[in-house]
């Protein structure tokens, strides 16, 4: 990984704040992961094009389906990957060819599982530079941009309700975790209206979205989960951003007891 500086933060642009997405494995069923996406974000009123991307139906929830990311109509600004791990590495490589800006990979099975894994972690990436997109995850939660109604995540946590409109922005390494606060503060009244969670870190780091939070026009304060660092100068630059910005970060740092590490680990 390379340190980034506060002007290179911006590239974040089309994985936080889309005009368009297509979800490779959209399903029909809102309660199924690749089915929760859409149904948050029409029923948050999204104003970006929505893409579902699904060979076995012609539409879903609604909306037209089409068989394959080379169909598309246009290339999607973000491509939500909602698919086996077999699979996602054809997916991420055609919304490269289709010209897709940035990925939120929420399949899992990659390098969190052992060294296999780990091969195709680094394939997928190769792919991505290849093509100048950005990953989210791994095996990420996703994220969401309530403010404009993008919901690119599958967590079950909106089932109570959407995140109340506000300044604090969450990023965490821990899709539980970073879900855990967003609800948190929504049950206390107070305004989370942007979550970022980061999963394997293949390429985007909570580093990078402190960064992007700390350029946001919307974003006040970060609050903010993390494991491990395996670029300091990137996190440096990340809370320059913010302290030149104005903006305080809370940042938790698990794992440095045997106990944490281990949960960290799990």
């Amino acid at each position: 990984m390379t340190a980034l500086t506060a002007e290179d933060f911006s590239a974040l642009d089309a994985l936080m704040a889309p005009r368009s997405v297509a979800v490779v494995g959209a399903s029909d069923d809102p309660t199924r992961i690749g089915g929760r996406p859409i149904a948050a974000m029409r029923a948050a009123g999204f104003r970006g094009r929505i893409f579902p991307v699904n060979p076995g139906r012609s539409a879903v929830q609604g909306l037209p389906c089409f068989a394959t990311v080379a169909a598309l109509p246009e290339a999607p600004e973000v491509g939500i990957v909602a698919v086996a791990a077999r699979h996602a590495v054809e997916a991420v490589a055609a919304l490269g060819a289709k010209g897709c800006r940035a990925v939120t990979l929420f399949s899992a099975g990659f390098a969190e599982t052992g060294d296999e894994g780990g091969r195709a972690q680094a394939e997928i990436l190769g792919i991505a530079r290849r093509h100048g997109m950005r990953v989210l995850g791994p095996n990420t939660l996703g994220v969401y941009n309530a403010g404009i109604g993008y919901y690119g995540t599958f967590s079950s946590s909106l089932d109570s309700g959407f995140p109340r409109p506000g300044p604090i922005g969450i990023a965490s390494q821990s899709g539980a975790y970073g879900a855990h606060l967003a609800v948190a503060a929504r049950d206390r009244g107070l305004g989370a209206s942007v979550l970022v969670t980061t999963g394997n870190e293949a390429d985007v780091t909570v580093a990078d979205a402190i960064g992007w939070m700390a350029r946001s026009e919307t974003v006040e304060v970060v609050c903010a989960y993390q494991e491990g660092f395996r670029d300091g100068p990137r996190m440096i630059a990340a809370l320059e951003a913010a302290r030149a910005a104005g903006k305080p970060v809370f940042l938790l740092k698990a794992g440095r007891s045997r106990l944490g590490a281990a949960a960290a680990a799990s």
